[in-house]
């Protein structure tokens, strides 16, 4: 019987580029979208404390937040660059993101050749376009935060550690760089830190001890983080000495979900489950050490969502990236492996291959979370509804919000170049001082018993709303904490035990009732 070869299909370089080009056209015009508000209001907020720093008040003493000084060090670069150039802040912040997204994605396509496992046909083409989406579609309303920029910082740390593991040096200035950039986005949160500890820690076990103290990249790493401690307790040394600590006692007990709820929440559970499962294809089917990296980091990157035990979805956005990472990494590893693809003869299925995962990635994240669908219904959400509310009744654009939340508040401020005329952004402390309902307590502690954290909120507030002198109170009244006696703290209430604020408060009437807030206009002064 004779046998018939055939030969695999053949297809000019243009269709291959048809195919292959949505796959960084699409993220390049998604991209676009972030310019159109509204930013996160997480991110506004950030921004606005920022600014408000770079205008001339003192940090962590005029305006007061529980984040690390290098937060603000790294927003006060879009504040500074709308001093000199057209465009307001959101536009630069969401411009120096973009630019960011740009460099590391550069660095990370050359990274990706580096690795030895990683120079196959299909594992070549089909990383770089998941790495953009990654850093461009699957944020969505959470680009910008803080998890976001740090993934961003140190993709090119994660590559580079996956060649690190297959023997590849990295010349001194490059391992430098890479180290630096990824230090500024792990040193942003404390529990940032757990992915540097677990990729090194895999390192030194599998290099063992004189590679990893003579590799540059952690200690760029660790001269970030101890720079930055540093100057938490030097140049910064409020934070140190008293908002870390306030934090730790008023801001730590806040939110309902414990490490436990964070562990089985909606999002962290999946990307575990998924974790895992790769994890234990990338040990027993791809078995090269570049997987066992990208698996270290999803650990650290679970840890650091696990430890802040708040259950906020972007928290988790690290180790879900990780997850669709290592997946494709896995996939394409096993392919490339088992069913060997030369670059030469078959391009098509690589094309194709990389084309149909990724519609996968994008049909999957557009069910998930709509495009954009925030910046589309912003006129009429509750944001669009606030500002149109300030911009009409609020000739200073000054206002003082008693809230345990940022959001609506945050980014209407930064849209009508509004100011808060006040130390805090929100409630924090007043909610984590009554986060917890004691039996048959009073609703509201007397001034004359008020722990030091309380009485420091209860008269700070009061001085700010007398001096600030608002156009207008906003209170939710959703208050975040328990109820006590059968009753809901009430904000206005509360503050009104505090004579300064009473006094201040009589030159207001209420002006309406909006969604969960009460919102009072201050008087006009009458004609002498």
């Amino acid at each position: 019987m004779q046998t018939v070869t055939t030969k695999p299909p053949t297809f000019s370089p243009r269709i291959e580029r048809l195919l292959l080009a949505p796959l960084f056209v699409l993220p390049t015009l998604w991209l676009v979208g972030y310019f159109f508000p509204p930013i996160n209001h997480d991110v506004a907020m950030l921004l606005d404390v920022s600014q408000r720093w770079v205008n001339g008040e003192q940090l962590y003493v005029d305006v007061i937040d529980e984040n690390l000084p290098l937060t603000f060090i790294v927003h006060a670069l879009p504040v500074l660059t709308a001093k000199i150039l057209p465009g307001g802040v959101p536009f630069w912040f969401t411009a120096w993101v973009v630019a960011g997204i740009a460099a590391s994605f550069y660095a990370c396509r050359r990274l990706v050749r580096r690795i030895p496992s990683a120079d196959q046909a299909l594992t070549e083409a089909l990383l770089p376009p998941v790495l953009l989406f990654l850093f461009t579609v699957l944020p969505n309303e959470h680009f910008g935060q803080r998890e976001h920029i740090m993934f961003v910082c140190c993709a090119p740390y994660l590559l580079n550690s996956m060649a690190r593991a297959e023997g590849v040096t990295t010349p001194w200035k490059s391992a430098i760089a890479i180290g630096l950039v990824a230090g500024i986005g792990l040193a942003m949160k404390p529990y940032f830190l757990a992915i540097p500890t677990a990729v090194e820690l895999y390192l030194l076990i599998h290099r063992r001890w004189r590679a990893t103290f003579t590799d540059p990249i952690p200690w760029a790493i660790l001269a970030v983080a101890t720079a930055h401690l540093i100057l938490m307790y030097t140049v910064f040394s409020t934070y140190g000495m008293f908002v870390m600590p306030l934090a730790m006692r008023a801001y730590e007990p806040i939110g309902d979900a414990g490490w436990r709820g964070v562990l089985t929440s909606d999002v962290m559970a999946p990307s575990l489950i998924a974790l895992l499962i790769f994890g234990l294809f990338a040990v027993f089917l791809t078995r090269t050490l570049a997987a066992r990296v990208l698996l270290a980091f999803g650990i650290g990157a679970a840890v650091s969502a696990v430890a802040q035990a708040k259950g906020w979805p972007y928290h988790v956005l690290p180790a879900l990236s990780v997850a669709i990472l290592l997946a494709a990494f896995t996939m394409s590893q096993t392919i490339d492996r088992y069913l060997p693809i030369s670059r030469s003869g078959h391009r098509l299925p690589v094309a194709v291959i990389s084309a149909t995962l990724m519609v996968l990635l994008y049909f999957q994240a557009a069910l998930y979370t709509p495009p954009f669908y925030k910046q589309r219904q912003y006129a009429d959400s509750i944001g669009g509804s606030l500002r149109h509310i300030v911009e009409q009744n609020a000739p200073h654009r000054t206002i003082m919000t008693l809230s345990p939340g940022i959001y609506p508040f945050w980014p209407m401020i930064n849209y009508v170049n509004g100011r808060m005329t006040m130390r805090f952004m929100s409630m924090w402390i007043v909610q984590g001082v009554y986060a917890d309902c004691e039996d048959f307590p009073a609703l509201y502690n007397a001034p004359d018993t008020m722990s030091d954290d309380e009485k420091f909120v209860f008269d700070a507030v009061a001085e700010d709303f007398a001096k600030g002198k608002p156009d207008l109170l906003i209170v939710d009244q959703t208050p975040g904490m328990p109820r006590c006696q059968g009753k809901v703290f009430d904000y206005l209430e509360y503050f009104q035990q505090n004579k300064v604020f009473a006094d201040a408060f009589e030159n207001y009437q209420h002006l309406m009732d909006f969604d969960r807030y009460r919102i009072f206009k201050r008087k006009k002064a009458a004609p002498k």
